[in-house]
């Protein structure tokens, strides 16, 4: 009998050992211990292979590892090569700064300290596949917060507490949504980490959440219940602890994946330009930073007949620029807005051609 564990879930199916796919091929290959192929080094040319390896580097706290859409992504220079070395020596591996089937295999098994939603980490550890809305959702995710699940921000924008890979923020009632996932999909994980055991003060959060404005003031994104001050410990410590957790992660994956399939129906049936791969990641993470509503504020603002989808997204990008300044005045927000925005419109990782759901 041969079974297999994946995402802290036991799989077991007879005599038949099913094994998740990245693919890529050399990836599949080292993970599923081919010793034909040739580890990933210094110099490598597959960058999309090397890619893999950074992002799950950097789950592993390599902080050097560069993301998706930075132009050293995929690049095996000397801070992979520091940072696989280092690596090794931390797992008992042979010493060497290459990445060969038992580091790879290392890499996805060994439990990361900040695990990201990249596409080696989403199909080989969590047994996503990487293709169509699970695609778009792990390149926004690198935008709200480099992918990672533990992401926080503590109402720097007040909104009180956001968490996780899509930014599940406190205010809009979107954190709430995520807590509802996890009490229902494991309840025991929800009470053991978010009430330390104790399922009244579990479960007491999940209602405060649920409050007008989520719980916080308003105007400022303050806590209105001291009790539940979730910027603050011991809040803070679990919703770490609960993105550590492979089957919460999977949790977080599927909830987001529920909110993007709403979100790309709606942009499906009333923006008929928007067609392209390309066009609905710009409006997923759009609509994240701003809101769904916002999102088609800025389309209806600046939407004109005859416009190309390229000119389209370049005039929202541009007024979502405006918006982020005239709310926030801050050159930093306004910065990284317009940042997020060319990325998204220049990136070799999306296609322009029409885009796939499944």
């Amino acid at each position: 009998m041969v079974v297999w564990y994946i995402a802290g879930v036991h799989r077991q199916f007879g005599a038949v050992c099913i094994m998740a796919k990245c693919g890529i091929d050399r990836i599949d290959r080292l993970f599923a211990g081919d010793a034909a192929v040739a580890p990933l080094k210094s110099g490598d040319p597959e960058r999309e292979a090397v890619g893999v390896a950074q992002l799950l580097l950097a789950g592993h706290g390599y902080a050097a590892m560069p993301s998706p859409l930075a132009a050293t992504y995929g690049t095996y220079g000397p801070a992979t090569t520091a940072a696989m070395r280092d690596f090794r020596a931390r797992h008992g591996l042979p010493v060497g700064d290459d990445v060969d089937s038992p580091a790879f295999a290392a890499l996805v098994r060994e439990p990361a300290a900040d695990p990201r939603a990249s596409r080696g980490y989403l199909t080989l550890a969590l047994d996503f596949a990487y293709s169509g809305m699970t695609k778009v959702l792990s390149l926004v995710a690198q935008m709200e917060g480099a992918g990672r699940f533990a992401a926080l921000n503590a109402n720097t924008d007040r909104a009180g507490l956001s968490f996780g890979i899509i930014q599940w923020a406190q205010k809009p009632g979107r954190l709430g949504e995520i807590l509802a996932a996890f009490r229902s999909e494991s309840p025991a994980k929800f009470i053991d980490i978010f009430g330390g055991g104790d399922a009244a003060q579990a479960d007491g959060l999940l209602a405060h959440t649920r409050l007008a404005n989520g719980g916080v003031d308003k105007q400022t994104g303050d806590t209105t219940d001291h009790a539940y001050n979730l910027v603050a410990e011991p809040w803070l410590g679990r919703f770490k602890a609960a993105a550590t957790d492979r089957l919460l992660q999977a949790v977080q994956v599927r909830t987001a994946l529920r909110a993007f399939m709403t979100s790309y129906a709606a942009i499906h049936g009333a923006a008929p330009e928007l067609v392209s791969e390309r066009s609905l990641a710009f409006m997923m993470d759009l609509a994240n930073q701003h809101g769904d509503g916002g999102a088609w504020s800025i389309y209806a603002a600046v939407r004109q007949a005859g416009m190309s989808e390229r000119q389209l997204l370049a005039a929202m990008a541009e007024e979502s620029v405006r918006r982020i300044q005239s709310q926030f005045n801050r050159n930093d927000f306004t910065d990284g807005a317009r940042r997020r925005r060319e990325s998204f419109l220049n990136t070799a990782l999306l296609a322009d051609t029409p885009f796939q759901a499944a």
